[in-house]
């Protein structure tokens, strides 16, 4: 036949290697800057979790804890909450109040728990009296009989 055939593949519009390595080289000056961003929102995230925690807590053991107690978790649940509000935030103060609050919400549940063991350990008592003082009634019917 005679005819020649050829196929030529050239890159249409593609990055050279000048646009490449300065992507590059922006995409790790921002990795500092997103790792901050993360850090903060991961530190919201945990502060606001938190805080609902301690609102629940605070609902269901009204009865169980003490006034002071009581009053030191919401103080340190608006501190938390205030340290939140701004746009600006501080990943290492939000950190700080969250351990703040989070050791005092562990405090105030561990002495509700107690109290309520405490009580409940009493109630058992009382009943195991009231049993044993039942089962002697039922003693002295039968030998009365």
């Amino acid at each position: 036949t005679g005819k020649k055939q050829s196929v030529t593949v050239r890159s249409s519009g593609g990055l050279s290697d000048a646009d490449i390595d300065k992507m590059v080289q922006e995409a790790e000056a921002m990795r500092e800057v997103d790792g901050k961003k993360r850090e903060a929102v991961t530190a919201k995230n945990d502060a606001e979790t938190l805080s609902y925690q301690v609102d629940k807590q605070i609902v269901d053991f009204k009865d169980k804890i003490g006034t002071a107690d009581a009053d030191e978790l919401k103080k340190k649940l608006a501190e938390l909450r205030e340290a939140l509000a701004g746009d600006n935030l501080d990943p290492d103060e939000i950190k700080t109040k969250t351990k703040d609050l989070q050791d005092v919400s562990w405090k105030v549940t561990q002495q509700a728990y107690q109290s309520s063991s405490e009580s409940s350990e009493d109630g058992e008592k009382k009943d195991g009296e009231k049993k044993d003082s039942k089962s002697d009634e039922k003693e002295e019917q039968k030998e009365k009989k």
